[in-house]
């Protein structure tokens, strides 16, 4: 009998779904049983339940780290089109000209919006 390679990823994925099914049987079978009630706390830096460490990060760190994550990755798209600036055609030059323009104009209604403002 001949198998298509779609029967092939099929009878492949039947296999891992299976054999993975198996592991997690066998691990809930002979894993340990104890249920208490500090299982369910979630296990921070060895501070108890109650404990405060320090008080909650205010919103303008994560504004800045989302910022940080946009224009970080808007960078790596940049240095790839400008590593190949010389050889792309005039329609790709524009195109990342067009996108720098974006980014600037991103950055520019960041900064009059305050989020680079530190308080």
């Amino acid at each position: 009998m001949v198998w298509s390679d779609a029967a092939r990823v099929g009878l492949f994925a039947l296999l891992v779904v299976l054999i993975l099914g198996a592991l997690l049987l066998l691990a809930r079978r002979l894993g340990p049983r104890r249920v208490g009630q500090n299982q369910d706390i979630p296990f921070e830096s060895g501070l108890g339940r109650g404990s405060r460490s320090h008080p909650p990060l205010q919103v303008a760190f994560y504004l800045l780290a989302v910022s940080f994550l946009v224009f970080e990755l808007e960078g790596a798209f940049l240095f790839a089109w400008a590593v190949a600036f010389h050889t792309l055609p005039v329609r790709a030059v524009v195109g990342g000209l067009i996108f720098l323009l974006i980014l600037a104009l991103g950055w520019v209604y960041e900064w009059r919006m305050g989020a680079l403002r530190w308080h």
